[in-house]
């Protein structure tokens, strides 16, 4: 008898191309518990390191120093070439500052009726808070021009009204012509007037920013402001299909954590060392909360609350905090032992010989600091899953993490580039879907504001000037054009704006915990064969979880026991 012919009636995606999983993490990263956990996150990471930047008492940074560092990384003497273009840029920026401060205090002491005393130095004017006197200086010197201004419109309009009064009534149409020339005039003055006063607020403004770049950046400001940057430039490159060459994806993640991180601790370490240990306690606590809430919504389709994730997170902080910090901690100790060894160099004769014998021992060393750093790059996106899906500890997170990349090292780069891309792109969406979002409030909240500002602008863009599509969300108001009333509604306003542009960060936060997440249970079936829907559930994640829409279960699948954890990883 012939063969049957076989009917194909579909194909288990899933199953056959397992890293389609991945593509459940926009969904699962836009879930609400997880997105309210990481704005908390970014606020307090911002406030803690706004708080950093006012209490430290080290210089900040120049205008531009992380990108004068970037440029000079690929000199021989990057080191020397850094620090010598930063001391010239600082030198310039406190030599305009110093001379700004310097015309500030003597404006001020010309208007005083008391007798002026002599300028104090740049040193006496920072401790009495310079920055405000520079300000006040600004507005005082604003106002006076504005003052001008306006006088002189209105000496024009009586010049104009004088010369129109002394027409005779008689005829009509030199009264008519008369009268003509006059609206002209005012008019003309206005017009005048008008632009005087813009150019004198654009002025004071353009003099303010001069004084803040010339002031410094925050440390932490600095820091910031590259990373998102950076961070930009990898959607970017993702969004032109650029991968590979100078500018492509792989090059800007490398010079995301590369560039900004090593100029922090080279040149900053004791700043950094205290900004990194807050920020990973934040991370710590709300990131593991995000990375449980997706164990548990990955594996079973159901959700737990926010309370239930942070009591896990909380219970496991020492874990999630020590995970990271312990290679880093291996590797300076392993170094440690290299340099206390190198010391016998110094001895006459027999050190070298002795330290020439035995430096095998400084490779052997050499390669175990190589793969421990190598695993923590590869490896650090596991850790936290890790603690998350089994309920473990730290040491677990790290044979696990280093077993995977080392296993199956391949197959972790293509999951981790699939990611990448599709985050990269759902990144794009949210992102064009907000800049929408703006431009529509922009333009229907401002089509009936018709008022200026004390600068004589539009009130309205004056307020806010809208959203830049494909630019940042970030904006600074210009409260100089605007009165008291008017700079605390575009103060209010830049807050709701900047809350949804931490959306857009939340949004990659969240995605970033869901995707390596996914990532991790499938290199753990990929390595230790542990079926996807294997996950520790504590007792209350039973008792309290909530069911999302049912997906189907392969018949003979069943989901893992309550309280069971998954069986150990092999090394």
């Amino acid at each position: 008898m012939a063969d049957q012919p076989t009917i194909i009636r579909g194909i288990d995606y899933k199953s056959t191309f397992p890293f389609t999983q991945i593509f459940r993490s926009f969904r699962a990263a836009v879930h609400p518990s997880k997105m309210i956990l990481a704005l908390v996150a970014i606020l307090l990471i911002y406030v803690g390191g706004n708080v950093l930047d006012v209490i430290w008492p080290a210089a900040p940074a120049v205008q531009g120093e992380i990108g004068l560092y970037a440029d000079a990384r690929e000199r021989v003497d990057s080191g020397e070439t850094f620090i010598a273009k930063r001391d010239a840029a600082r030198k310039e920026a406190e030599a305009k500052y110093r001379m700004m401060m310097t015309e500030a205090v003597r404006y001020a002491r010309s208007k005083s009726t008391t007798q002026p005393g002599p300028v104090p130095t740049a040193e006496e004017l920072d401790r009495e808070g310079s920055f405000s006197v520079i300000k006040k200086y600004l507005v005082a010197v604003r106002e006076k021009e504005v003052a001008d201004a306006r006088k002189d419109y209105d000496d024009a309009v009586r010049r104009a009204d004088e010369t129109y009064n002394a027409v005779p009534n008689e005829p009509r149409d030199a009264k008519r012509a008369a009268g003509e020339r006059r609206d002209e005039a005012v008019k003309s003055a206005r017009r005048a007037r008008d632009q005087r006063i813009r150019e004198v607020y654009d002025q004071a403004y353009d003099a303010y920013q001069e004084a803040k770049l010339a002031r410094g950046t925050g440390l932490f400001d600095a820091f910031v402001n590259h990373e998102v940057s950076q961070l930009n430039r990898i959607v970017f490159a993702v969004r032109d299909g650029q991968w590979l060459g100078r500018g492509g994806v792989i090059d800007r993640i490398v010079g995301f954590f590369t560039i900004a991180p090593v100029w922090a601790i080279r040149y900053h370490p004791i700043y950094f060392t205290i900004f990194f240990l807050m920020f990973l306690a934040v991370w710590a606590i709300f990131g593991g909360a995000i990375a449980r809430i997706s164990a548990v919504h990955i594996a079973r389709d159901e959700k737990i609350s926010i309370r239930q994730a942070l009591r896990f997170s909380t219970a496991k902080f020492l874990s999630f905090l020590s995970a990271p910090i312990i290679p880093l901690i291996i590797v300076a100790l392993v170094g440690l032992l290299v340099s206390i060894g190198g010391l016998l160099t110094n001895v006459p004769f027999l050190g070298p010989i002795v330290v020439g014998g035995l430096f095998f021992l400084a490779l052997i060393a050499g390669f175990v600091m190589t793969l421990v750093i190598l695993g923590l790059a590869g490896g650090f996106n596991l850790m936290y899953p890790t603690i998350a899906v089994e309920g473990s500890d730290s040491f677990d997170a790290i044979s696990r993490s280093f077993s995977y990349l080392y296993a199956r090292p391949w197959r972790l780069a293509f999951y981790t580039g699939v990611a990448v891309l599709y985050g990269g792109l759902t990144y794009m969406f949210i992102r064009y879907f907000m800049d929408l979002l703006l431009m529509l409030t922009h333009f229907f909240g401002g089509m009936l504001v018709f008022g200026s500002a004390d600068s004589t602008q539009p009130l309205w863009s004056s307020l806010w000037k809208g959203p830049v599509v494909a630019g940042r969300l970030a904006y600074e108001p210009e409260y100089f054009s605007l009165g008291a009333g008017q700079a605390t509604g575009a103060f209010l306003i830049w807050v709701w704006v900047h809350l949804l542009a931490a959306l857009l960060g939340a949004f990659a936060i969240s995605f970033y915990f869901v995707a390596n997440t996914v990532i991790y249970f499938l290199m753990r079936k990929e390595v230790d064969a542990t079926e996807l829907d294997d996950v520790y559930l504590e007792q209350g994640d039973e008792d309290f979880a909530e069911t999302l829409p049912a997906a189907t279960v392969p018949a003979g699948d069943t989901p893992s026991a309550a309280g069971q954890q998954s069986p150990p990883a092999t090394t």
